[in-house]
């Protein structure tokens, strides 16, 4: 094939594609401006502790499964996943409630909460369930590059099924009225950046994830997934250069990307170039203003996803009761989320 390829960023979309692109036989090399993999799931070492920087929930290990079985190999050749049950705590105004893992168990914890509960959510699983496959295999696992791709009997025969016309609120709330049960199963779509009320019901595949799937993490932090997908990723010959922050673009008559040019000045050609960083950066920072898809109106119409306060706080001494994923909703909910996705400010609490 002898095409010579760069890839921008060494995050999880960065390694899959350029091991993918190598395993197909092009001769693939990854520019990241970090002094290690991960992106936002690098890892952070000070004092002695470690932290993973970024994503901290293991969910949807079939998809991981997916991945490394692409090129013969299994998780388990790469790094170890514990099962975690509970699944989370979650503290109310008072007291709080474990998840625990798995449908039935999750089932006889909702009917403690509300009579009738354990059976709804069989029903509601059951959707979710729907939800999980077609989406997973008839959505995700699409390159997206045309809407065609989507034109499959399996999509359009359910997309009723798939409510992508409803909102989680509304599609949670024909099913259970507890206020508790109610945030419980609204809470993993916070992970896409949206309130509940503003993403379509086709999610509540996340709560198929969460439940039936269960809740992982992999010995060791995070990052082991990353070392895992880095290493496969020499395995197949992949040239990860570090330290490597990309500046500009150099482009040929007939506006074609041949030149990569760095921070550090240091120059790549390339015949192909695929961008894993993120897509407004890519466009506003990277092209010229002429060869991008999208104008500076559009973007400002764009309603972007919230970013995280993260702070890594390392303890002389281990606390009691806390457990790992241990989340807090002893403050009023809708006013909280309010405060960051409607005001875009810091909650008052």
């Amino acid at each position: 094939m002898g095409k010579n390829i760069i890839v921008i960023g060494a995050g999880f979309a960065g390694l899959s594609a350029a091991t993918f692109l190598s395993n197909f036989g092009y001769k693939v090399t990854i520019l990241e401006k970090h002094n290690m993999p991960g992106g936002r799931a690098r890892k952070f070492s000070e004092q002695g502790f470690t932290f993973d920087m970024g994503p901290s929930w293991y969910w949807m290990p079939d998809v991981f499964e997916r991945y490394f079985a692409s090129f013969g190999k299994k998780v388990t050749d790469y790094y170890t996943l514990h099962k975690l049950d509970p699944s989370y705590r979650v503290y109310w105004q008072q007291g709080f409630t474990d998840l625990p893992h798995g449908a039935e168990a999750v089932g006889n914890l909702l009917e403690s909460i509300e009579p009738g509960a354990k059976i709804a959510l069989e029903k509601f699983l059951q959707e979710a369930a729907y939800k999980y496959q077609v989406g997973v295999n008839n959505l995700v696992h699409k390159p997206a590059q045309s809407i065609l791709e989507f034109a499959n009997w399996a999509v359009v025969k359910g997309v009723f099924k798939l409510d992508i016309f409803n909102n989680m609120q509304q599609h949670i709330a024909k099913y259970f009225k507890h206020p508790h049960i109610k945030q419980l199963l609204e809470f993993p779509v916070l992970f896409l950046g949206a309130l509940a009320k503003d993403t379509p019901a086709l999610y509540s595949l996340m709560n198929y994830a969460d439940i039936v799937g269960g809740t992982w993490y992999p010995q060791g932090g995070m990052h082991k997934i990353i070392e895992g997908m880095h290493s496969l990723a020499i395995e197949k010959n992949v040239q990860i250069l570090f330290n490597k922050d990309v500046q500009s673009f150099g482009f040929d008559a007939n506006n074609k990307i041949n030149n990569i040019t760095c921070t550090d000045a240091t120059n790549y050609t390339a015949d192909v170039v695929i961008s894993a960083a993120d897509y407004n950066f890519t466009e506003t920072k990277l092209l010229p203003t002429h060869l991008q898809s999208y104008n500076t109106k559009y973007w400002e119409s764009r309603k972007m996803a919230p970013s995280s306060m993260l702070f890594y706080v390392g303890l002389n001494k281990k606390l009691e009761n806390i457990l790992h994923h241990t989340l807090f909703f002893d403050v009023p909910f809708d006013a909280h989320a309010n405060d960051i996705y409607v005001h875009k400010k810091y909650p008052t609490e």
